[in-house]
């Protein structure tokens, strides 16, 4: 009987112990509860953001650009930040676009915010204004002249007072005309017209004041040649074309021709049709001629001029004649079209881009290109190629580099 009270008795003692062990286990599940530690990650989440969620970039207001229509610009940002370039974005792509570069295009007129936003926290904005472009002065597709001051030559053509617009100046040194319009004074001082030219050889144009006392469309000339636009300065001394063998336009002398901008004639002074036309056209009887020599061309500097290169063509480039073979010719670039490269490979956009003017000769040095291809981030970047030549002829070509992965 002892015996088994002692058993019974040792049975409710391990019972026990198991109940306190039990007690014992889930109150230090729940004193690891109280103070944090079970679910310090789950609080953490709710007080901290995790390391897949990032903060709102700082944002900072670089600058404000202003741009013309059908224009662009490369935006430019420092090494460090290229670095962390992760995008560039417009905000109404009607206006303005942006490529992978930074390049912006300026598309209409209106307003747009371009964004670059970087992978270490930075955001930049651009306030981009477009702007309808400016119309500059040119003398047209025909003629190499440069031309100014439109604005106040259009004033005084509107002048009822009877008093001449042109007076017309001749430097004979630098082969250069150059024709001014009259001040609010009446004196001819400012330049709008500006004209390359070929004096005599051997200084064998005369100097002095003179007018221009006649008028001929067609005018023969020394040596069984014929001058085409013909406005005389005083006696045989004449404004006309380069020569022709015979009174019609496709038959020039081209040799002759390729020599403006230097003494080349007896006497005369000899310019492109496009320049003896306007001459001849808008330069009444009586108009002032002024012939000197002096080091500086003129105000307005001296025009270049521009070469034939096909002699079989007898056609003057300047002629505003539809029948004239150069009439819709324009420059051309060669060498460029749209491609892909490799990330991290190296890419030159003048590798084999060449440029060539109305008359085929080569002015590469004179184009220009707008782009930004960054060959070690993966994109699509916009390279633009443009060149003018002599006769104010333009020529753009567009082309996509995509860099990829």
């Amino acid at each position: 009987m002892r015996r088994n009270s002692f058993i019974l008795l040792l049975c409710i003692i391990l019972i026990l112990t198991c109940v306190f062990s039990a007690l014992g286990n889930i109150s230090y599940k729940n004193n690891k509860s109280n103070t944090g530690e079970a679910t310090s990650s789950s609080s953490q989440a709710d007080t901290q953001p995790s390391s897949t969620v990032q903060q709102p970039p700082v944002t900072e207001n670089k600058e404000s650009i202003t741009i013309e229509t059908d224009k662009a610009i490369v935006i430019s940002i420092n090494a460090d930040d290229e670095n962390h370039l992760q995008r560039w974005s417009s905000s109404d792509t009607s206006v303005v676009t942006v490529d992978s570069g930074g390049r912006i295009d300026g598309i209409k007129a209106g307003r747009a915010t371009v964004t670059a936003l970087f992978d270490n926290n930075k955001k930049y904005l651009y306030e981009v204004t477009v702007i309808e472009q400016k119309k500059s002065e040119k003398a047209g597709r025909f003629s190499t002249a440069i031309t100014a001051n439109s604005d106040i030559l259009s004033k005084n053509l509107k002048d009822n007072s009877g008093k001449n617009p042109y007076a017309i100046y001749v430097n004979r040194k630098m082969n250069c005309v150059t024709v001014y319009t009259y001040d609010e004074s009446g004196k001819y001082t400012v330049p709008v017209r500006a004209m390359v030219c070929s004096c005599g050889e051997n200084y064998g144009t005369i100097t002095g004041d003179f007018n221009i006392y006649f008028k001929n469309e067609w005018n023969a000339l020394f040596d069984n040649v014929y001058g085409y636009y013909v406005s005389g300065i005083s006696g045989d001394y004449l404004f006309h074309s380069v020569p022709y063998y015979t009174p019609s336009p496709d038959d020039l002398e081209v040799e002759e021709f390729n020599k403006l901008g230097k003494d080349a004639s007896l006497g005369c002074v000899r310019m492109a049709v496009a320049d003896t036309k306007w001459i001849y056209e808008n330069c009444e009887y009586n108009t002032i001629v002024k012939i000197y020599d002096d080091d500086n061309p003129g105000p307005l500097g001296k025009p270049q001029t521009i070469k034939i290169t096909d002699f079989s063509c007898g056609w003057d480039p300047t002629d505003d004649d539809k029948n004239n073979p150069y009439y819709t010719k324009e420059p051309t670039i060669t060498g460029v079209e749209n491609c892909t490269i490799k990330k991290g490979a190296e890419y030159d956009p003048f590798e084999n881009a060449k440029a060539f003017d109305t008359c085929s000769n080569e002015i590469t040095e004179e184009m220009s290109v707008i782009g930004n291809v960054v060959t070690d981030r993966a994109g699509k970047y916009k390279v633009t190629y443009s060149v003018t030549d002599a006769l104010n002829r333009s020529k753009t070509v567009n082309i996509t580099v995509t860099v990829a992965e």
